[in-house]
């Protein structure tokens, strides 16, 4: 009776072993997809920073968005990463493991300046083309 027992339990020990196993696999697996979105969010934070970099060295001779397409498009990736921070925001927890936390503070962290380098330029698009007229009144032809 008592090997039956003992069975029984290594059994459920190695069932709760290759649970954890897979748990932790998903674990990993997780961070890796949010370290991936993270990637791929700092790019697009690059390209805005890399767009005001030069829209400000190289001043625009004419609006610089006059169908408001580019301004449309920053406002719908800054609603993105709103929805992806307050999702990140309730998934957070403290059971979750190190690697997986540290994952999701590095995507906050990304999500956070690149949300900032997206209203920077809607911004400056926005004061550059109001002001754009009055500027090409004032140079002499």
């Amino acid at each position: 009776m008592t090997m039956k027992f003992f069975v029984h339990g290594v059994s459920d020990l190695l069932q709760r072993a290759e649970a954890a196993l897979v748990a932790l696999g998903a674990e990993r697996r997780c961070a890796q997809r949010l370290d991936q979105i993270g990637d791929r969010l700092g790019l697009m934070g690059e390209k805005i920073d890399l767009l005001r970099t030069s829209m400000r060295e190289h001043g625009a001779d004419e609006a610089i968005d006059p169908d408001f397409c580019l301004r449309e498009s920053l406002k719908g990736l800054k609603e993105d990463i709103r929805d992806i921070r307050r999702q990140l925001a309730t998934l957070q927890a403290p059971q979750l493991g190190a690697r997986l936390q540290r994952a999701f503070a590095r995507l906050n962290k990304v999500a956070e300046e690149t949300y900032a380098s997206a209203d920077k330029l809607q911004w400056e698009i926005g004061e550059h083309d109001r002001h754009w007229p009055l500027q090409a009144l004032a140079q002499p032809d």
